[in-house]
């Protein structure tokens, strides 16, 4: 099993939410790299742990928060490097080359690789929201993930090797769908799929010391409201 080891983590309590990347626990405020509401997940006096590195405005960077008896992960930034980890292992085919961050028609992709023999462009998506087993994201609209999906469909029909890869950073998932209440990425992903991009979805098992790559996910395509937007 795969797993991507994590920084040393303390304990602490979520208390409010200031702003989309600034909460506020019981050691003072944090880094909370994740612009989703998680309302869920981030409920005052829940138990959470945090990356202690003091900076001029936080005590740290929160990691897990503690939620239905497990360690849920709320920190949106690791997903590339869980991508990145399953790049390097070679879970795509041989790697002969990779870069980060790739700026492509004013936009901005997490890798280019050369797998094999062909070029690839790969977009990882952290989703941490879980009800009843199924993964929902985004849990909060994203235009920006439209955007990427689109140009990763244009990639695609021009013959590029090109992946959407969403890390589930939740133990109980066992299924994993686009939420159609957010219509312009259920759409751009119904278009990136039938382009020839790879959809995928992997569930990841966080704990004290590492995230654990598991199992990839089914994926579910559920109805837009009103049964609007082209059938799966």
């Amino acid at each position: 099993m795969l797993a991507l080891p994590l920084p040393p983590l303390k304990p602490c309590r979520f208390l409010r939410r200031k702003n989309r990347f600034l909460v506020e626990a019981d050691v003072g405020p944090l880094h909370l790299a994740n612009s989703g509401r998680m309302a869920e997940l981030l409920r005052p006096g829940t138990p959470c742990h945090y990356h202690p590195r003091p900076t001029p405005r936080t005590q740290g960077r929160m990691v897990l928060v503690e939620a239905e008896g497990v360690l849920v992960g709320v920190d949106a930034a690791l997903a590339g490097r869980l991508l990145e980890l399953l790049l390097r292992q070679g879970a795509f085919g041989p790697l002969g080359a990779l870069r980060k961050e790739v700026r492509l028609r004013e936009e901005r992709l997490d890798f280019w690789a050369r797998i094999g023999e062909e070029e690839a462009f790969l977009e990882a998506k952290n989703c941490n929201r879980v009800a009843e087993g199924l993964a929902l994201f985004p849990d909060a609209p994203t235009l920006r993930g439209a955007r990427h999906l689109r140009l990763l469909a244009d990639l695609a029909r021009q013959g590029v090797l090109a992946y959407a890869v969403w890390m589930v950073q939740h133990p109980l998932a066992q299924a994993f769908a686009l939420d159609p209440e957010d219509l312009p990425l259920w759409e751009a992903a119904r278009e990136a799929e039938r382009a020839g991009v790879r959809l995928l979805a992997y569930r990841v098992r966080p704990s004290l010391e590492a995230l654990h790559l598991e199992v990839p996910l089914p994926w579910v395509w559920l109805t837009p409201p009103g049964g609007s937007g082209r059938p799966p």
